[in-house]
């Protein structure tokens, strides 16, 4: 009788060993989840930063200048989408949404741009219209940032007539696209 009450004890103390350290690694999953985010989002935005001074620093006079504006284009394109691809760990949001919505936004954009400089003539009506998705884009980005670092932009919400709250403002609701 004395054995099985050992057996039963420590199987008992396994099984709660097993618990605790479900728990345990649970935890260290999530942890390990948000710094790989934080990590990755880190690195998307040394990315856009990285772009958005070689972008500037293209000489319009160039004759590569068009070719290398749609090169970085399609490179920060890749970038947004990888971005729009991360899994976005618990406490963010519609970080996920607006992801999404940057990553397209900013393939629209790069579609215009190409469509507007590589045409027969360059068409200024669709490189603005490449303009206000990469505006979008980068709008979205601003939001997330702010998620981000904890604070929600009062922006991204809408509200129904009677002042309550409608949704965020990934539907843009009736306003004009921020």
């Amino acid at each position: 009788m004395n054995s099985y009450k050992q057996k039963k004890k420590c199987l008992f103390c396994f099984l709660l060993f097993l618990l605790l350290s479900g728990n345990v690694t649970g935890c260290g999953k999530k942890d390990a989840e948000l710094e790989n985010y934080k990590m990755n989002m880190n690195q998307f935005f040394e990315n856009v930063r990285i772009f958005d001074a070689s972008i500037n620093a293209i000489d319009p006079n160039s004759e590569t200048s068009v070719s290398d504006l749609l090169s970085l284009l399609d490179s920060m394109n890749t970038s947004f989408s990888q971005m729009a691809s991360l899994e976005v760990p618990e406490g963010f949001p519609g970080v996920d949404v607006l992801a999404d919505e940057a990553s397209q936004y900013m393939s629209e954009a790069v579609s215009y741009y190409h469509q507007a400089y590589e045409g027969e003539s360059f068409d200024a009506a669709l490189e603005d219209t490449a303009r206000q998705n990469y505006e979008r884009a980068n709008v979205r980005l601003q939001y997330i940032v702010s998620i981000l670092h904890g604070n929600i932009p009062e922006e991204i919400y809408t509200y129904d007539e009677s002042g309550g709250e409608a949704g965020d403002g990934s539907e843009d609701a009736g306003q004009e696209s921020p």
